[in-house]
């Protein structure tokens, strides 16, 4: 037995173990994207490394061996400064949107690419249920919002952007508000009824506490009411559903800051006459003339609620997000050979299905994502000269392929060795110019006849991933 330290904490390996098994024996996360279990180390991304505090040297943690005496520090600010100057590196050459630019211009962050591909397979409710968990009452903003995520779709480059804003409208209205289930937690109060106390009420709702939204207007909406495009019945349909979903409305009745206060354990003011007003465990929302900014307030008001009940520090809730910027004609194209032409503007599926899928397939299990928020690096610090070319490989294939977000970690090529794929995948080319492709010029398909699901699993990035299953659609309604 080997008998060594990290971080301070005494483990003991068989002989011939790793610095990285010994940490993994202790619960230590040292983050990998090249490295396989049972597969001699690559060493390729040398984002593993540790720091052995008797050299002061840097030595990638998954191919050291652990050694008797040895003393690790995986997180010291060394470690984590070259582990941020790799990640910055490899970010240097990504080609990918980790969101959609339509979802970066909502104010509100609907995640709109996913709430596309419910509505293109067909599945209503589900998109429905994206559109109210992200906007609260995405109806009524179906007909007020300026729809800026419509400016932002690059769908619009090769013909018309797709109708975003019906959509979201159309889909809340499939949702069964018999479904809702009724949540009892903690009770706070959100003092007005308008966008952003609607979407503050609903946003901590879902969060698990018990709201009561109170207003002396005998109506919920405040300003929306104004809107003389905005039917009211509409208006009224998503309160009333706002209410089956747990909500307690007190309207019509005089508020002082006593009877606010009274009986809740935070508040949110969404209302102007006390915006100037200060206390303990509250918090604002300010009201907006562009509603679904409004809603954006609303939303980041009840996180902020959330933490501060929680006892937890305020952070930024935006993730890591690797922007490619403006696409070139050609690379619109090249994003289009996977989506059904022009159809009927009447048909809900085929309108979704124009959807360019900018974003990245692998949104939440991306590890290069996943590094480069945890240690904040940052995508501008090496900027490339030029920018590659956006390529899809495997169009109308179960799984397809994009270059440029390929690290060459060199895991699918084990994979498909490993499996015995009689053409698999490798390294093609010398230099700077080396990619991962299937050997021969053969299509994709023809390389993964027995690994497709292994080679999109093991894939730290989305170079590699399918087509179709959507990530971010599992454990939604629907």
């Amino acid at each position: 037995m080997v008998e060594l330290k990290i971080n301070g904490l005494p483990a003991r390996v068989m002989e011939g173990a790793t610095v990285l098994d010994a940490a993994r024996l202790l619960a230590i996360d040292i983050p990998t994207l090249c490295h396989m279990k049972e597969c001699e180390p690559e060493t390729s991304c040398m984002l593993c490394v540790v720091k052995n505090m008797a050299t002061g040297q840097l030595i990638p943690s998954c191919s050291a061996k652990a050694v008797d005496g040895l003393e690790i520090e995986t997180e010291c600010a060394e470690v984590q400064a070259a582990r941020r100057d790799i990640l910055n590196l490899l970010l240097s050459e990504h080609v990918g949107d980790c969101e959609a630019p339509c979802t970066r211009i909502c104010p509100a962050h609907l995640d709109i690419p996913t709430m596309l591909r419910a509505i293109e397979r067909g599945n209503l409710e589900q998109a429905g249920w994206i559109a109210k968990r992200d906007l609260a009452i995405p109806a009524t903003l179906g007909h007020v919002c300026p729809a800026p995520c419509e400016k932002g779709c690059r769908r619009g480059q090769l013909d018309d952007a797709l109708k975003i804003r019906d959509m979201h409208r159309e889909a809340a209205a499939a949702v069964r508000s018999s479904a809702i289930p009724v949540l009892q937690g903690k009770k706070v109060a959100v003092v007005g009824s308008g966008a952003a106390g609607l979407s503050c009420g609903w946003k901590l709702c879902q969060l698990g506490y018990s709201v009561t939204v109170l207003d002396e207007a005998p109506q919920a909406g405040g300003a929306l009411r104004e809107h003389g495009e905005l039917p009211m019945a509409v208006l009224d349909a998503e309160i009333e559903w706002l209410a089956q979903a747990g909500i307690e409305f007190k309207l019509g009745e005089a508020l002082s800051l006593k009877s606010v206060g009274d009986g809740f354990v935070g508040v949110v003011f969404a209302e102007a006459e006390f915006s100037g007003t200060h206390f303990a465990d509250a918090f604002y929302a300010e009201e907006h003339k562009l509603a679904v900014k409004a809603v954006a307030n609303g939303k980041a008001a009840a996180v902020a609620l959330d933490r501060f009940l929680k006892g937890e520090q305020p952070k930024r809730e935006e993730r890591f997000d690797s922007k490619v910027g403006k696409l070139r004609d050609s690379e619109v194209a090249e994003l289009a050979k996977n989506c059904r032409g022009r159809q009927d503007a009447g048909d809900m599926q085929a309108e979704a299905a124009r959807c360019l899928h900018c974003d990245c397939r692998k949104p939440q299990s991306c590890k290069l994502r996943r590094y480069a928020e945890q240690y904040g690096a940052d995508q501008r610090e090496f900027p490339a000269d030029e920018r590659a070319h956006i390529q899809l490989i495997g169009h109308g294939e179960a799984v397809v392929f994009e270059p440029g977000k390929c690290i060459k970690c060199g895991l699918c090529v084990k994979v498909t060795k490993h499996a015995g794929e009689e053409l698999g995948v490798a390294f093609v080319g010398r230099g700077y110019n080396m990619q991962v492709a299937v050997p021969f010029g053969e299509a994709l398909s023809a390389g993964l006849k027995k690994t497709a699901e292994d080679v999109v699993t093991v894939c730290p990035t989305g170079a590699l991933s399918f087509s179709n299953p959507e990530e971010k659609l599992d454990g939604i309604r629907g």
